[in-house]
């Protein structure tokens, strides 16, 4: 048979390239024939058809099966079909998994961890990864001594840090996504106010089986870090501070207000009392020369922050009243004078430290104080809330404007400050590029206070040693493992990473005892080393709160009258009471524990209302008391496995659903403990059916 083309000739185009139209008939030639030829040829030729025919019978025979005798064979489905919902775990007879290591591969645990997607987005949005899960559970038993020691192997001043930290692990907090974040940050402080309570019960010295000796140079919170965590090793460790108190910047910088000294104090003194030595008012570069320190000790860390303020050389910068805001803090912290008192002031930066000198300059008798940045109110670099308490006590914003010249009296004093509008700070490329436009302002004042960046001062630190700065006065270290140029010599904190954050420096802390434990073990700094985590999470936008009960809400930190505690360095936050920390350590959501919590969001997402679950939240006590599913109603959906925040409800791969009755089809809290293996999901018949054998 043969299909011919539209001209009849029988033949195929040979134009190069696109037909001028598209042919109205296909040139097809098909030849369809159950003849063989004759002769030997068709002989062979038939022979050779059967014997290809019986191939494919044979392989068709030694295959595969493509039915299935049922029940005994069983159809394997794909992961994600959606079956029979069960639970991995459950509060009140599982266990929350507690993140702890030893320092040198906690960094293995966290990655190890974020790998297994197991790992908590506010611990791997923490600097430090501080095991804020752990301590949500420890709490919410009412374990507050178990909580606190959990926080500090990592946040080496969780009560300190209860007040200051700028918490970005409650940032990443998955609950931001159905009301709001849980109050990590207090809970520090609550679990501290708590274990100071029974502190001498126990604290207990470490114990010291190495012999090499480590000095560590600054009480700040990176020196006290890698402190900590080397003494939890075994290696002896003596920290050198240049002031009478330590602490430094949390003693010499952060104001009272926000940080209490009894409870700086209070847990440095616990360091102290579990094996750390700590020498007060010696001033390594002059006391005592840092070559010293590499001769008598096996290893040093240099952790001595930042300690000069960076002022702008603007014309009549070096009038009097022109201060920097380190000195500035440094007076109005140590002594309550800032010499301010009856004066206008006038403050410029716009971030934390800018802010902290606003509110110091209130609280030690200022008459007036402004507070004047280049960015934009929306844009300040310092934390909102911040920026929102100085404005309540009656701090002054001048937002978009930048310093032009300080204008002075005939005496050299200042008069007051010539500032010039700020149209953008940034360039497109992100860089930092001031454009200014036409209009200039003069703002009287009699101080001014440049609050725009710090530098280190290690100059006598490090003079008569082979350890030599840049002409920017840095200490050249290696960002990764902490190194300088001399061996033996490490350096950790802001002196390392810039201004920052104490949880940020604390982490650096962790990373310089690292490289100290394994330089003095002789091994390799670098070799199987797994750097700090830094895991990536997805940003979730803030929750509508309209409609969402007053049990779920995140409770609310008390705070002094913005009137009376402007007036002096009085705490400012004013604390939780412990029923009100109880309960919201309850409402952490033991993310990613494969433990089902209670929370309920599963029944509020269900479409069906096929799902109850209750939970009691007594202290010692808490459990999920009740968790039924209702197959009645289930249309497997599959919107509840996806909404739980700790994994712990799955679906399950198990079909064989037919019941006799209705009863069986609820699926108890027993029965969503089930193994999720095979293919039978049994429902309420299999709880009943254990019962009586159990009653026999």
């Amino acid at each position: 048979m043969a299909l011919g083309n539209g001209n009849g000739d029988g033949t195929r185009h040979h134009e190069v390239g696109a037909p001028s139209r598209t042919p109205e008939v296909v040139p097809v030639t098909v030849n369809v024939t159950d003849d063989f030829p004759g002769g030997v040829a068709g002989f062979f030729e038939r022979w050779r058809s059967l014997l290809v025919g019986f191939g494919i019978t044979g392989r068709r025979a030694l295959g595969p099966t493509t039915t299935l005798r049922y029940p005994h064979e069983k159809v394997v489905l794909s992961p994600r079909w959606r079956g029979a919902l069960r639970l991995r775990g459950i509060l009140g007879k599982d266990e929350i998994p507690i993140l702890r290591d030893e320092p040198p591969v906690y960094n293995d645990l966290i990655e190890a961890t974020y790998r297994a997607d197991r790992l908590p987005p506010c611990v791997g949005n923490c600097p430090a990864n501080v095991d804020a899960r752990g301590q949500g559970y420890f709490l919410g038993e009412n374990k507050a001594v178990e909580a606190y020691e959990l926080v500090r192997e990592r946040n080496i001043l969780p009560g300190v840090l209860g007040r200051i930290c700028h918490h970005p692990c409650e940032t990443a907090c998955r609950r931001n996504y159905y009301d709001e974040a849980i109050a990590i940050r207090p809970l520090h402080r609550h679990a501290y106010e708590e274990y100071a309570k029974v502190a001498e019960e126990h604290l207990k010295p470490f114990e010291f089986t190495r012999e090499e000796r480590v000095a560590v140079i600054g009480s700040g919170p990176s020196g006290l870090a890698a402190a900590f965590d080397l003494m939890s090793l075994g290696y002896p460790v003596t920290v050198y501070e240049k002031e009478k108190k330590p602490g430094g910047a949390l003693y010499s910088g952060v104001p009272a207000y926000r940080l209490p000294r009894e409870v700086l104090f209070n847990e440095i003194e616990y360091l102290e009392k579990m094996g750390m030595e700590l020498k007060l008012g010696v001033d390594v570069g002059h006391d005592v020369p840092i070559d010293y320190l590499i001769g008598e000790y096996d290893a040093v860390i240099i952790a001595a922050g930042l300690q000069d303020s960076r002022i702008l050389p603007l014309p009549g910068h070096d009038a009097e009243g022109v201060r920097g805001a380190l000195p500035f803090l440094r007076a109005a912290n140590w002594k309550g004078d800032a010499g301010v008192k009856g004066k206008r002031v006038l403050v410029i930066g716009g971030g934390n430290v800018a802010v902290d000198v606003a509110r110091c300059a209130l609280r030690t008798g200022a008459t007036e104080v402004r507070l004047s940045c280049l960015e934009a109110s929306d844009e300040m670099p310092c934390h909102p809330w911040e920026i929102e308490e100085a404005l309540d006590e009656g701090v002054i914003a001048m937002c978009s404007f930048g310093p032009e010249e300080v204008l002075t009296t005939e005496e050299g004093r200042v008069r007051g400050m010539r500032m010039r509008e700020c149209l953008s700070v940034f360039d497109a490329a992100g860089r930092f590029a001031p454009q200014y436009g036409d209009e200039y302002l003069e703002v009287e004042t009699d101080i001014v206070v440049f609050a725009i960046g710090q530098a280190p001062a290690l100059a006598d630190v490090v003079a008569g040693s082979d350890l030599a700065l840049t002409d920017r006065g840095l200490l050249p270290v290696d960002g990764t493992l902490f190194t300088t140029h001399h061996p033996g010599v490490f350096a950790c904190g802001e002196v390392v990473t810039g201004p920052g954050s104490a949880i940020g420096s604390i982490a650096t802390g962790h990373e310089a005892a690292i490289s100290v434990h394994r330089y003095l073990r002789g091994e390799d700094l670098a070799a199987d080393r797994v750097p700090r985590p830094v895991p990536i999470y997805a940003k979730y936008e803030k929750a509508t709160l309209a409609g969402v009960e007053m049990s779920r809400m995140r409770v609310q930190m008390p705070m002094a009258s913005p009137e009376a505690r402007a007036t002096d360095f009085r705490a400012v936050e004013l604390g939780l009471t412990h029923m009100e920390a109880l309960n919201e350590a309850a409402r952490c959501l033991r993310c990613q524990s494969e433990v089902c919590v209670g929370c309920t969001f599963c029944a509020r997402t269900c479409p069906d209302y096929a799902i109850e679950v209750e939970r009691t939240d007594d202290p010692g006590e808490r459990r999920v008391t009740h968790y039924d599913l209702d197959l009645s109603k289930c249309c497997f959906c599959g919107l509840c496995a996806e909404q739980c925040p700790t994994d712990a409800l799955v679906h399950t791969g198990q079909y064989e659903l037919t019941f006799f009755h209705r009863g069986p089809v609820i699926f108890a809290r027993e029965e969503m403990l089930r193994d999720g293996g095979g293919t039978r999901a049994t429902g309420c018949d299999a709880v009943r059916a254990a019962g009586e054998e159990a009653g026999r």
